[in-house]
């Protein structure tokens, strides 16, 4: 097949990312934007493990299910992936790529329903726009590094957000500050990344370069101060294509951001993990708390506790509650939060999960809310070994779960499992399991 060839498909499916898949001679393709049930024109555009990706040109037969996407860069820009589809369907869709994870992993269970967001726009509290070499400040297509598409507005953080982009691209103009050029490794400017207290109304905005003294530093304070709270320059002298930075000036307002879920403050340092779905964190919060007080659990575990989100929130309802976190900044943020709320039982220590630092702890209950990736092998072989009463397993990737339980089911069962939608327009959704030991 020649790039650029165009076919018919029929669209039956659609994979993990989001993506409709079809088959063109007998082998499985996908089109980003599309819904099952259509019939679309696409053009070959590359290959990548073995799956033909094709761009899509024309919709031939359309779902009942196919709405009008609100934003103007909705079907190029990979920030929403599913704004051409109504919400419903959406959660329905999450609910069948959960469901088809379970049975594949062997799991005798399925979601009856995807807990829907209340606000299906301006929802997100960070996102992290990149510079492309062009002077582009948005994100990037589907699938596509090297392809940066321009924004004039973006629906996921709060319309301020937007005019605090506006004017950062024309403090970057005017004052003709290089961008980074991701293909030769050169240049300066790579990403500003916005983060949000959707609470508190407070807004921190990072402009992150390459090494090198900030171009008219006065002039970026100036043009941010009225949509930001705090600024900050940060330094990122790798050649990796990553918002975080390695170095830190504050240029203005607090050195960081605060934000107020159930009744708790949260401090969160520019660099460290916070969910990115204030309103759904906080359901979030509110079911691993109900767990916590269903099991009767008076220890618990925190482990990738971050800045301190569930262990603060839960020390009200325990005797103590011991957070590990790698990220040395977050633990700071989480000895500083627990002040505030009164947390005198939350003890925190910064340690990789898998140092097994706190292997010789007896708690009631652990909980575990990984990365992407999934729990460590050795964090799995201990909680394995130590066998605490209950884990409670808080994850944004089902297919990590579903794997992880592979060994996990050796010595515990699913006493519940739920799915919260904190990813409105996208394939992604957050999973909460209460596992019980057998």
């Amino acid at each position: 097949m020649k790039f650029g060839e165009n076919k018919t498909i029929g669209i039956k499916t659609v994979d993990r990312k989001g993506r409709g898949i079809g088959e063109v001679n007998g082998r499985p393709v996908c089109v980003s934007f599309t819904i099952p049930g259509e019939t679309v024109e696409a053009t070959f555009a590359s290959r990548k493990k073995g799956i033909k990706k094709f761009d899509l040109e024309n919709i031939l037969s359309a779902s009942p299910h196919r709405i009008e996407p609100e934003c103007p860069h909705a079907g190029t820009c990979g920030g929403c992936a599913w704004q051409h589809i109504d919400y419903a369907h959406q959660l329905e869709l999450k609910r069948g790529l959960i469901n088809d994870a379970l049975r594949e992993g062997g799991i005798e269970r399925e979601i009856a329903a995807v807990e829907p967001c209340p606000q299906k726009f301006h929802y997100r509290n960070r996102m992290d726009y990149c510079v492309g070499p062009e002077g582009q400040v948005g994100l990037k297509e589907p699938g596509r590094w090297n392809s940066y598409v321009d924004l004039d507005t973006c629906l996921l953080l709060s319309p301020g957000a937007v005019e605090l982009m506006h004017a950062f691209k024309g403090w970057m103009r005017e004052n003709h500050v290089e961008p980074w050029n991701a293909f030769k490794y050169t240049g300066y400017l790579r990403y500003l990344v916005i983060r949000e207290g959707k609470n508190t109304g407070e807004r921190l905005a990072t402009v992150v370069t390459h090494e090198g003294q900030l171009p008219a530093a006065d002039d970026l304070a100036r043009r941010l101060a009225p949509f930001a709270t705090t600024i900050y320059h940060g330094i990122n002298p790798e050649i990796t294509d990553l918002s975080v930075s390695s170095r830190l000036e504050l240029l203005h307002g607090e050195p960081q951001l605060t934000e107020s879920v159930r009744g708790k403050k949260y401090m969160i340092h520019p660099d460290s993990f916070f969910q990115t779905n204030t309103i759904m964190a906080e359901r979030l919060l509110a079911r691993v708390a109900g767990h916590i007080a269903a099991t009767g659990a008076r220890t618990v575990l925190d482990l990738y506790c971050g800045v301190g989100f569930f262990s603060i929130g839960i020390a009200d309802a325990v005797s103590e509650v011991f957070g590990v976190e790698l990220d040395e900044k977050a633990i700071s943020m989480a000895e500083r939060n627990a002040q505030p709320s009164g947390a005198t039982n939350a003890k925190f220590v910064s340690a990789a999960a898998e140092s097994l630092i706190w292997k010789d702890r007896r708690p009631d209950a652990v909980i575990v809310d990984p990365p992407r990736a999934g729990l460590h092998p050795k964090v799995i072989a201990t909680l394995l070994e130590e066998q605490p009463a209950h884990i409670i397993y808080v994850s944004c990737n089902y297919m990590s779960f579903v794997r992880d339980w592979a060994r996990l089911s050796e010595r515990y069962e699913i006493a519940d499992l739920a799915a919260l939608d904190l990813f409105p327009h996208s394939p992604h959704v957050e999973t909460v399991a209460l596992l019980k030991a057998r």
